[in-house]
Parts: C-alpha cells; structure tokens; sequence
C-alpha cells in the first residue's frame, strides 16, 4: 500500500538518501506510486515539483512520459530541468538488462570518439530490440560524427516514429539538415523540437540564425 507523503516527507527522504541511488530507488518505490509523483510534478510547490521530477527518474517507467513531456512547461525552471532529465534516463531503458548494458557501451563508444564501432554497438541494440527507439537515436549520433547524413537522418526519423516525444531525434534531425543546407528543413525540425521542449535555448538560438540567413538570400 502507497502512503502519499506531502512535499516535506519527499524532501526528507531524498535528502537523506542522497548519494545512495539504489536505496532510495528502493525506498521510493515502497512508498510512492507513480501516481503519487506525477500529482506532485505538478504542484504549485517548486520544491514538490523538483523533487517529485527527481523521483521519476529513479523509478519512472514509459507509462509517466506524457506527465514528463507537460512538465518541460513548467513555471519552475527546476522543475523542467529534473522533468528533461527523468526522460533521458526512461527512454535510455529498453526493460531489457543486456539491451541497456549494450545502449551503455555505445554511448561509451562515442565518448571516445569510436564512431563505427559505436554504430555497430547500436546496430546490435537495434537488431536486439527493433522498438527500442534511443537505440535508433544513439546511431544517428554516430552516424552524424561519421557524416553519413542519410543515414544519420533516417534513424532520426524511426526514433521519433517509435517516440514522437523524442526532442533530441529532431533536433538531432535539424543538426543535419543544416550540415546538408537545407535551411527550411531544419528550421521545421527544430521548431518541432521546441514544441515538445522549449528549454532548448541553444535550438532556439539556431531557429533565430537559420531565419536571418533566409533573409539575407
């Protein structure tokens, strides 16, 4: 049975266990619904909000996504922070172990600027799981550093198909337009990654320059 704790029993818990991620991953889910902290994400209490955003990313599962998506609106900046953050950490989880340990390799890959053999890692992801949509949107990262534009913007496509939610996969989307010269076509992909996600300043900053070279032509 879930107790539903105000937003100073949240704070105390989290605080408390701080540092230790899978302790208060276990005590958050032997107290909270996810029920319970999609109400709190969006209360008129900040410190509620931040918290109950923290939380989700700990033990949130694809059914608070769309909880999620609404909070990167928030009023409170640190709310939407820990709401972006919380979805990062959902779409990187496939419900399969050896998926994510595989998507954790790639990404690792690319940190070290092993490109084709990130995209092999990801491409054994996809083969392993073929609706797993990060594992498409991590290739198109690949596949951009490696400037295989097509394909990079292929996969762009399919991760927002598997999840129309995804802000990265069109903004990603845009980033390669832009190296193509198609101004039109990433000015669209990044407004449509600001809809889903206005907190993307750098995008918007794109979307301001993109439409004074429009201009200048």
């Amino acid at each position: 049975m879930y107790r539903r704790n105000g937003s100073s029993e949240l704070a105390k818990l989290m605080f408390k266990n701080s540092g230790d991620d899978e302790k208060l991953r276990q005590l958050l889910t032997d107290t909270y619904s996810e029920a319970d902290l999609t109400t709190y994400l969006h209360s008129d209490d900040p410190l509620l909000g931040r918290a109950a955003g923290f939380a989700l990313r700990l033990i949130g599962t694809s059914e608070v996504i769309p909880a999620l998506v609404d909070a990167l609106k928030n009023n409170d900046r640190g709310t939407r922070y820990n709401a972006e953050y919380a979805l990062w950490e959902i779409w990187s989880q496939s419900g399969d172990d050896s998926v994510d340990a595989m998507l954790v390799d790639g990404k690792n890959l690319l940190k070290n600027e092993a490109y084709q053999q990130a995209v092999e890692c990801f491409t054994t992801v996809i083969e392993t799981n073929p609706n797993f949509a990060e594992g498409y949107n991590q290739r198109a990262i690949a596949y951009f550093m490696l400037e295989e534009w097509s394909k990079a913007i292929r996969d762009c496509k399919q991760t927002i198909t598997l999840n129309p939610h995804h802000f990265g996969a069109f903004a990603g989307m845009g980033h390669v337009y832009v190296r193509l010269g198609k101004i039109e076509e990433a000015i669209e992909a990044y407004k449509q990654a600001l809809i889903i996600n206005p907190n993307l300043i750098s995008i918007a900053e794109a979307v301001l320059q993109l439409h004074r070279q429009l201009e200048k032509k």
